[in-house]
């Protein structure tokens, strides 16, 4: 991941509104407060209207402080308010020629109401004119603080230059004062610490925090001094130490900003503060979700933005910049996430809601350039990225002159990058070291901003081709990590140094011959880059997190791969193709191995794997919070945290074994392959090392590596499509086998080939590919793999031998088959009272006749049971499908290649249950959450087994979450199949499985049954080849016919002809 993506994540949240309507000592004025935190709005407001009328008359109490408390309970029960009651006291306070005093007072109330509602324009034409009799008034309280509350408008408006004018007014009447306690001092040292920050000026900002926070009374036990004050100070004081390098720093006082705001709002209720303290709260989250999002545990940095947006859609209106902060938060993480058309819909909100502030909002603008200059980035659109870059820096330029903030500084610094992408290698020198200069001298030319800036530059030199200045920079920059147990000790550091070390190796093998002394010298130093990789994984702790730290890294793990092929290739030495595998299986496998159905206890005890099940979902589910509750608990945070490491320990120590399964290194050696491959069995694996593609081919013991011709704009879309001319479709079967088999035809000797695909080639049926052009299709039958091999898929070399842990089921079959008919749609529609919540796609789903009739037949052959129509719902299914040797499933799904684990199985509707009467589909991650054990699943539907890309693996689907589920192997589609067909081809399946032939077998022997029987169109791959087995070929152990029922057959045959001949005797006797 470029560094600059992380670092604008963090530095984007530089301020924390900090806007305060002082805590009010008169009597009346505390009453309104009470009155108000117990929502008492009508009373609040009749006290007031009846000190106005003066039949309550206050002699010390200045009327124009009624000002704000009304408009506070107009606000509150209305956040669309125009304030009319609030406004009539201002104009009956100004009718009556009041004091200056009290005008002032009314005015800043107004204002403050205004800033409250998010409505800034107007609260700034308030504040301004309180400002103005402030200043006649000569008290300087009143100065210092309408300055203040000035500033905070020129933030809301994204005016640094306003911000930073008035705060510097006020600090100066403070300094002039020096003997006078002025209550805004915390407020007004905290935006000069930011300020200090902004214009790159750490020492100064740290030295302005700890004034502001040495500047709080604590002898006031006030929610405002002990919760708020601090948590705004601590929050901004974040992005300081983020800036410099120092994550422990930021993540303790990020969560101590958290703490002190959630426990404000336990504390208050309707407080002046309240709606000062969600926005800080809000933007607190997005700088622990940033956080999380630079150790590379996105998933948490997605929730955690997930939690803030679910904030500030409960709290703001779309026209605030809270708003706006929260929603641009959640693009930006699904951006870092690699989920751009999550981030794309995410911008598009941020924008329409910052269109609908008030105000030019230059600083805010920016923040909304950048990230989409980023997302063009990502997606390789250079002249947008450009644009938006330069688009970003304007703005900024626009919020104020003189700012060189963290935010510019990597705009800037991406800016070069996209240059370099766009061949414009001169002026991405030039702005890279003019950034450089700047950043030198504001932070030193070993801060951590002036390394970031120097990463860039390396970047910049190898697109470029200059290899020796990558090198010679590379080197410079590693010299100045040291080795030092200082950076042991700092887990954001070990990323920098992957990714130079990355850059390092891939200049060296660029640059030098690839003699094997050179070869040696790049793996240590790229073996270097995958172990710090490795150490990073200890903070993750979801076995998701590890695959998207594995995913975040790819091009450390596919330079590793290069090194390693070309030394196998220069030596002959099979240690090293060992480590090629080793690196490319390893990668997928991280994210199979903690979904596996682990249930020997030999591993670890039930018990053990129970509680840590609980602790696992516990963390994993922290932040997703019921309803409306959108706070958190920091001390229960940081409690299963460590519990979670402490478990960890514990496993390592006690259960060695388990621990190595779910939890040991990322890069596993492959051991013992021959141990877990079938007799006469070849494996041909593909892969790529990011720019070349590869074929690994293992027989007997015997290992060969061959490179393919470029895997890229293949035909394989054509196999499925009907409509392509049967011409081009025989061209295509032959190129493919040219470009993917006929590379290693003389190498694969035995009849069962396990295919392990890569990339698209997970969307090809291979056993298609022909060695000739064919002319009909029945050639299919005798010119095409499928002819010469038994063909079985796998994901993953480690996942061969890997049973599910459950044997020996007593159970042979169970099937569901929603049929979808025209009566199942009828009682579907009498059930649902609401039309509003009819599921009109539903409606349209075409009957399944061919399924149920299947179904019907194979339940009786292997005295099995059958859920069919109705039956066929979800609720029935998970009760009862686990633990067969079969489970049948012939109905609708739908794979969401967007978002993998929305993919889903559709069951019939649950019309019995009115409540969850629309509860029809199993979702896939509510799959890989079920025990749905067997030897074999039969997933027929339309698509289940179509690949949609993840990172750190080939695919995730239906079919994959099934064998997660333990299903030892899947039967699966390809793409969406004629259900006739399919039909007609498991009916003839099941028939040479019953006979005892292994799955693959029988998968073939009934494919080339069908090209037998069949002709004319269904002859087309479209109809029958999509079905595929992946898993475990071993055949199907059905159970014999009873004996048990034989013999009760057996004695009610005795029983009978005892009866008749003892009625035949008995009636002899009679007569």
């Amino acid at each position: 991941m470029d560094k600059g993506f992380a670092y604008f994540l963090l530095g984007l949240a530089f301020l924390l509104q900090t806007a305060m309507h002082s805590q009010q000592k008169h009597p009346i004025l505390k009453t309104l407060d009470s009155l108000i935190a117990a929502d008492a709005f009508g009373h609040a407001q009749e006290i007031i209207q009846a000190e106005v009328s003066g039949k309550t008359k206050y002699s010390s109490l200045n009327l124009g402080r009624l000002v704000y408390p009304l408009a506070k309970s107009e606000f509150l029960q209305d956040n669309g308010t125009h304030f009319p009651m609030a406004q009539e006291l201002l104009k009956d306070v100004q009718s009556k020629n009041q004091a200056d005093s009290v005008q002032y007072e009314a005015l800043l109330g107004l204002g403050l109401a205004h800033v409250d509602q998010g409505s800034v324009l107007q609260a700034n034409v308030y504040m301004a004119r309180a400002n103005t009799l402030a200043n006649t008034l000569q008290d300087v309280q009143r100065k210092v603080a309408s300055e203040f509350y000035l500033g905070e408008i020129g933030l809301k408006l994204g005016d640094i230059d306003q911000l930073m004018a008035r705060t510097d007014k006020a600090l100066r009447l403070m300094e002039a004062h020096p003997k006078t306690r002025f209550p805004l001092a915390p407020r007004i040292l905290n935006y000069k610490a930011s300020l200090m920050h902004f214009i790159s000026k750490p020492d100064s900002a740290d030295y302005y925090f700890d004034k502001a926070i040495r500047s709080i009374d604590t002898m006031d036990k006030d929610a405002e001094q002990l919760y708020y004050l601090p948590g705004t100070i601590y929050g901004n004081w974040t992005m300081v130490k983020q800036s410099a390098g120092d994550y422990g720093t930021a993540m303790e006082l990020t969560s101590k900003s958290i703490s002190s705001f959630n426990t404000f709002l336990q504390h208050t209720h309707n407080h002046p503060l309240t709606e000062k303290v969600h926005g800080n709260l809000s933007i607190a989250y997005r700088n622990l979700g940033s956080l999380y999002n630079d150790f590379g545990d996105k998933d948490k940095a997605v929730q955690v933005a997930s939690l803030g947006y679910k904030h500030a859609k409960r709290y703001f209106l779309p026209n605030t910049v809270q708003y706006f902060s929260a929603v641009l938060m959640m693009a930006e993480a699904h951006l870092y996430a690699e989920n751009q058309q999550k981030a794309r819909t995410y911008l598009k909100e941020a924008e329409a809601s910052l269109i609908s502030i008030p105000g030019t909002n230059w600083s805010y603008a920016a923040n909304l350039y950048f990230a989409w200059a980023d997302l063009e980035k990502k997606e390789e659109n250079f002249s947008k990225a450009i644009t938006n870059y330069q688009k970003t820096l304007e703005a900024y330029t626009n919020s104020s002159a003189d700012e060189f903030s963290q935010n510019i500084i990597f705009a800037r610094s991406n800016l070069a990058q996209v240059y370099a992408e766009n061949q414009q290698f001169k002026e991405a020198l030039d702005l890279i070291d003019n950034t450089y200069s700047k950043v030198a001298e504001a932070y030193g030319a070993h801060s951590y901003l002036a390394k970031m800036m120097q990463l860039s530059k390396i970047k910049i030199y190898f697109l470029k081709s200059d290899f020796e200045s990558a090198i010679q920079l590379c080197r410079q920059l590693l010299e100045g990590y040291g080795g030092t147990a200082d950076v042991e000790n700092r887990p954001y550091l070990w990323s920098e140094q992957a990714e130079i070390l990355m850059y390092l190796a891939k200049s060296k093998l660029r640059s030098l011959p690839h003699s094997p002394k050179n070869l040696i010298e790049i793996a240590q130093i790229i073996d270097k880059a995958t172990a710090l990789v490795e150490k990073r994984k200890s903070l993750v702790t979801s076995q998701e997190g590890v695959s998207n730290l594995i995913a975040n890294n790819r091009e450390v793990f596919n330079v590793a791969k290069k090194v390693y092929v070309e030394l196998y290739r220069q030596t002959n030495d099979e240690a090293y193709l060992e480590k090629v595998m080793a690196l490319h299986e390893s990668s997928i496998y991280n994210r199979i191995r903690a979904r596996l159905n682990l249930t020997a206890d030999a591993l670890a005890p039930i018990d053990i794997r129970e509680q840590e099940n609980s602790l696992r979902n516990q963390i994993n589910g922290f932040f997703d919070l019921e309803g409306n509750e959108t706070q958190f608990n920091v001390a229960e945070w940081d409690s299963l945290n460590r519990s979670w490491q402490d478990h960890l320990g514990f496993l390592q120590k006690e259960h060695p074994h388990y621990y190595k399964m779910r939890y040991a290194s990322i890069v596993e050696p492959l051991k013992n392959l021959e141990q877990h491959i079938p007799t006469n069995t070849t494996l041909v694996r593909y892969f790529s090392d990011g720019d070349n593609n590869y074929v690994y081919v293992y027989q007997n013991g015997r290992t060969n590596l061959i490179k393919l011709d470029p895997i890229k704009d293949l035909c394989i879309s054509s196999i499925s499509d009907y409509s392509v001319p049967e011409d081009e479709l025989f061209d295509c079967l032959h190129q493919l086998y040219q470009i993917v088999w006929e590379p290693i035809e003389g190498l694969v000797k035995t009849e069962n080939v396990i295919i392990f695909p890569d990339g698209e080639l997970f969307n090809l049926s291979f056993e298609l590919l022909t060695p000739k052009r064919i002319g009909s299709y029945g050639e299919l039958a005798t010119q095409s793999l499928l002819a010469k091999y038994n063909i079985s898929y796998n994901y993953s070399l480690f996942m061969l031998g890997k049973k599910q842990g459950i044997v020996g089921f007593k159970k042979d079959f169970i099937a569901f088959a929603p049929e979808f008919d025209q009566e199942m749609k009828t009682n579907y529609q009498m059930a649902i009272s609401d039309s509003l919540f009819l599921d009109k796609a539903y409606l349209t789903l075409l009957p399944q006749p061919f399924s149920t009739e299947l179904v019907k037949k194979f339940s009786r052959k292997f005295d099995g049971r059958s859920f069919l129509n109705e039956k066929a719902s979800k609720p029935l299914f998970t009760q009862n499908a686990k633990e067969h040797k079969i489970i049948h499933i012939g109905t609708h799904a739908e794979s969401n290649n967007v978002s993998p684990e929305l993919s889903r199985l559709v069951f019939a509707k649950n019309v019995a249950d009115s409540l969850d009467i629309n509860d029809n589909s199993l979702y896939t991650y509510e799959i890989y959450n079920q025990n749905l054990s067997s030897h074999l699943a039969i997933l027929t539907a339309c698509e289940t087994g179509k690949p949609t890309y993840q990172p750190g693996e080939g695919m995730i689907s239906l079919a994959h979450a099934f064998n997660y589920a333990g299903s030892e192997s899947v039967l699966t589609s390809l793409w969406q199949i004629d259900e006739k067909s399919s039909n007609k081809i498991l009916e003839r399946f099941y028939g040479h499985l019953s006979e005892g032939k292994p799955k693959h077998v029988a998968l073939r022997l009934a494919k080339l049954d069908y090209l037998a029987h069949g002709e004319g169109r269904i002859l087309h791959p479209q109809y029958w080849a999509g079905l595929v087995l992946m898993g475990d070929t071993s055949p199907v152990e059905f159970s014999r016919p009873g004996f048990w029922s034989l013999w009760v057959v057996a004695a009610l045959i005795v029983l009978i002809v005892v009866m008749v001949f003892l009625k035949k005797k008995s009636s002899h006797k009679g007569s």
